[in-house]
């Protein structure tokens, strides 16, 4: 992460590693070392941000983490019951239900 965005660093199949930065998809770096595609990462995002800055150009802005979901009413009961049983918030067992289901779940919802 870096000034909010998020960076993907991948070994390339030839050797060294590639960065790339979802928000901003037309910023593809790399680097020898994980290290070095990281640092080569933020520079492109810092240049780039400066570019649109000077050119008047529309900047990306970062996730913010928020947004709104509206589910229907017996859903949200049934989500509002689970998370008390668990003891956690309603923000908490969505995250968790949520990255469990993409594959990267937390080992609780705690």
């Amino acid at each position: 992460m870096y000034k909010g965005f998020e960076i993907i660093i991948e070994p390339n199949e030839e050797g060294g590693f590639y960065a790339r930065i979802p928000d901003m998809p037309s910023i593809f770096t790399g680097g020898i070392t994980e290290i070095e595609a990281l640092k080569n990462a933020k520079a492109a995002i810092k240049d780039y941000l400066e570019i649109c800055k000077k050119d008047k150009l529309p900047v990306p802005q970062p996730k913010s983490g928020k947004f709104n979901v509206r589910v229907p009413k017996d859903l949200h009961r049934v989500l509002t019951r689970k998370a008390s049983e668990e003891g956690v918030s309603l923000n908490q067992l969505i995250v968790y239900l949520l990255s469990r289901s993409l594959g990267k779940a937390q080992t609780s919802c705690r």
